[in-house]
């Protein structure tokens, strides 16, 4: 991996991390409507996701769309599949963030929380 990539990886690696801190400050269900909690980890992940693109040499797209960001890791070279389930955070970046009169998901906060940490370790991992 060139230096400019690995320093696209790290700035996006940073910024996931401040997404990510963001909604696990976002536990309480009476301030912090599901919709906000799940941009901030939509976020967090895609970051995520671009830096990992950036880590295997190569330029992202710009999008919200996790399944692709996840797919392309794949084209890439590199297993995406644990990590999957992330694709249904996608719908928070388009639609819900606009949608004022929608059924939220019921999500975990903590457990997503940890699973997003989790991915950011696996992304800061590959730049180690």
């Amino acid at each position: 991996m060139g230096d400019d990539f690995r320093n696209e990886a790290t700035r996006m690696l940073r910024i996931a991390r401040r997404d990510l801190k963001a909604a696990m400050g976002m536990l309480d269900v009476s301030t912090f409507d599901m919709a906000h909690w799940g941009y901030q980890v939509q976020q967090a992940a895609e970051k995520s996701l671009k830096a990992w693109i950036s880590t295997l040499g190569h330029d992202y797209p710009f999008t919200h769309d996790l399944a692709l960001l996840l797919r392309l890791v794949g084209d890439f070279g590199d297993d995406p599949s644990p990590y999957r389930d992330f694709e249904q955070f996608s719908v928070f970046a388009t639609q819900l963030r606009y949608d004022d009169e929608v059924v939220m998901p019921e999500l975990d906060r903590v457990a997503w929380n940890e699973r997003c940490a989790a991915l950011l370790d696996h992304v800061g991992q590959k730049l180690a």
